[in-house]
């Protein structure tokens, strides 16, 4: 009985270390998954307030186009209006006879990512 007690000697602490490897491989591919869940949250956060600036400086635009504003003296390529962190300007106006098109931007940007989102509309005019 002797014998075979100690050819079973190691084979707990095996076991032991076996499972404690296989436990930390689950927990390092769970903070994995986590950390790409939180970085996905933070891109999403980014891009739609990228989206609501872009649409804010182009509501504006569009306003000052069917008030009969003149367009240029409202907003132009070069000024930006921040809004939380975020820069929106309008990046295009291209005039015709009966429509205007316009090019929305808003950007946002952390230390480590940077969201840009375009929206273009075209004002149609009812000058007849």
């Amino acid at each position: 009985m002797n014998l075979n007690r100690d050819s079973q000697q190691g084979s707990m602490l095996i076991s032991v270390l076996f499972i404690m490897v296989v436990l930390a491989l689950l927990m390092a591919a769970m903070v994995t998954v986590s950390n790409q869940s939180s970085q996905q949250l933070v891109y999403e956060v980014q891009a739609l307030k990228a989206r609501l600036a872009a649409e804010s400086v182009l509501e504006q635009q569009i306003y000052a186009q069917l008030d009969d504003i003149k367009a240029d003296e409202v907003y132009s390529s070069n000024n930006k209006f921040e809004n939380h962190g975020c820069d929106a300007y309008i990046q295009a106006l291209e005039k015709s006879a009966s429509q205007v098109k316009i090019i929305a931007t808003g950007e946002c940007a952390t230390h480590q990512l940077t969201v840009i989102r375009n929206i273009e509309v075209e004002v149609l005019s009812n000058e007849n």
